[in-house]
């Protein structure tokens, strides 16, 4: 890998740090205190300018192989759970919408021939990669970073025509690694989901505008007017998780045609706030009441890049429910236990997990919606023990309705324990307390789940993840191991809109 000259396009775009006290991250250990406000800068440009440098001079050869790697993996598992989300409610309706309206043919409806304008095309796949609650994580800030990202990638790469598998990997993997610098600048002191945010939908909003706008070849000013553009449309609250409505999955999507309509825009000569995150009225004020770390924003960056911490999902439900599923699926597993032999089961979660997938829990028992299953801790524990596993099949409006998986559920108590709580930010750990009627009781604590780097998915199991996912939308096998080649052979490829043709059906 070439190492950026990070000193030269830090020195050039915030050449004023020294008039910013820097609040070190140490200073954020314990989340229940609120940091101070940060001094405000008195000169110089804001940091968004830096960001923009930062993304608009790296290149493919300064990413380490590594992350190269990952990033074709969240390309393919992005594409995958998308079309196997294609026909879920909420992206059908958005995608018959899409196609209803026409316009402009610029980029494919993954999965079809259909084209689209291609702001269009990337609210669609974005709304359809998270229909299946089965995209990645970036665990450490609660947020999904490769189905803001990689949407608005491909329809921008299907609207120029000329995009190259390098171009589309460098710009995929700097509109995650921005995304979640945001994420994690604005989180100390503060659990985003907590106080309503909804990150991934969020932060979306720049990381998809970073994505076009590098691979549309935007100047710097260009670029930062885009991302104040974006920055006016910000939004994303959770308000949709607890009601289990299911504009819970349109986040993704109205964020990734934000930020390709932002671009473009821009390059039209449209112009947008330039103090955009620092301004008296700039993001961290209006966010997240100007508290925040700029060490977070960028420390190793050009060096570090966030997809090496993202997790892959075994499991269509939400990440947080997963340490819950891998606890129940190894203690049932390891003593033998059945459906019939359960008097009782409690799970145990930190605060967020708690507020998320078990509280209140007449609702987390009562579904009324599949997004209502997918943040449910009771109800993934229920299917893990009477079908020894958990998928696509437990998310229907038919499945929360099973009496079997009902009663099951009647039977699970949840508690907070905030000895549970993952220092640093992220899901925390589960535990799992059964009692049997015979009067035996287990207990099974999950710390990392799989999927994450820690604990990581196999490639057979991440292969044959992307294979269901195909079959599911009625991809052949054939066509599915084609497309899994070309996504994997993607640097090699001079114009990367083959990849959207080869998933047509």
């Amino acid at each position: 890998m070439t190492k950026l000259n990070r000193r030269s396009f830090i020195h050039t775009s915030i050449a004023s740090v020294g008039g910013l006290m820097l609040t070190p991250a140490s200073a954020y250990a314990d989340a229940t205190v609120a940091p101070k406000p940060p001094a405000q800068r008195s000169s110089g440009p804001d940091d968004i300018v830096a960001l923009a440098d930062y993304c608009l001079q790296t290149t493919y050869d300064n990413l380490p192989s590594a992350v190269i790697a990952i990033t074709k993996n969240q390309i393919m598992d992005t594409v995958g759970a998308a079309l196997g989300g294609a026909n879920e409610p909420g992206a059908k309706e958005i995608r018959e919408f899409t196609i209803d309206m026409a316009g402009k043919r610029e980029a494919a409806i993954w999965g079809t021939n259909i084209l689209v304008p291609a702001q269009d095309a990337a609210r669609v796949n974005a709304i359809m990669g998270d229909a299946l609650d089965y995209d990645d994580t970036y665990e450490r800030s609660f947020m999904h970073p490769s189905v803001i990202t990689i949407p608005a990638a491909l329809a921008v790469t299907d609207m120029l025509g000329n995009v190259s598998g390098r171009d589309l990997i460098t710009a995929t993997a700097l509109g995650v690694d921005l995304a979640c610098r945001l994420a994690n600048s604005a989180q100390p002191g503060v659990d985003a989901f907590i106080v309503g945010w909804h990150n991934t939908s969020l932060y979306g909003y720049f990381a998809s505008t970073f994505v076009a706008g590098k691979l549309m070849g935007l100047t710097r000013d260009q670029m930062v007017s885009a991302l104040g553009i974006a920055f006016h449309q910000a939004s994303g609250n959770s308000q949709a998780h607890l009601d289990g409505a299911l504009t819970k999955r349109m986040g993704a999507g109205f964020a990734s045609y934000a930020g390709v309509m932002a671009a473009r825009l821009s390059q039209q000569g449209v112009q947008g706030a330039k103090n955009i995150l620092e301004g008296p009225r700039g993001f961290y004020y209006q966010f997240h009441g100007n508290k925040y770390s700029r060490d977070f924003l960028f420390e190793g960056l050009g060096n570090t890049f966030a997809a090496t911490e993202v997790s892959f999902k075994p499991w269509p439900s939400c990440r947080g429910s997963h340490t819950a599923v891998d606890a129940a699926l190894t203690l049932f597993a390891e003593n033998k236990i059945e459906a019939p032999d359960v008097e009782s089961i409690t799970i145990y979660n930190g605060p967020g997990e708690y507020l998320l997938l078990d509280f209140p829990l007449g609702k987390k028992q009562n579904l009324t919606s599949v997004v209502d299953a997918q943040f449910s801790n009771p109800w993934v524990v229920a299917c893990a023990l009477v079908d020894h596993k958990v998928g696509f099949e437990h998310f229907t409006t038919t499945a929360i309705r099973r009496p079997d998986l009902l009663a099951m559920v009647k039977r699970i108590n949840t508690a907070e324990d905030k000895s549970l709580a993952r220092p640093g930010g992220g899901p925390g750990a589960t535990r799992l307390d059964v009692s049997l009627k015979d009067g035996r009781t287990f207990t099974k604590t999950v710390a990392f789940a799989k999927g994450e780097p820690k604990n990581p998915m196999s490639p057979i199991e991440f292969r044959q993840k992307f294979l269901d996912c195909t079959k599911k939308a009625g991809m052949s096998s054939a066509q599915a191991q084609a497309l899994i080649a070309d996504i994997q052979r993607l640097e090699t490829l001079p114009k990367a809109k083959i990849l959207t043709a080869a998933m047509a059906l």
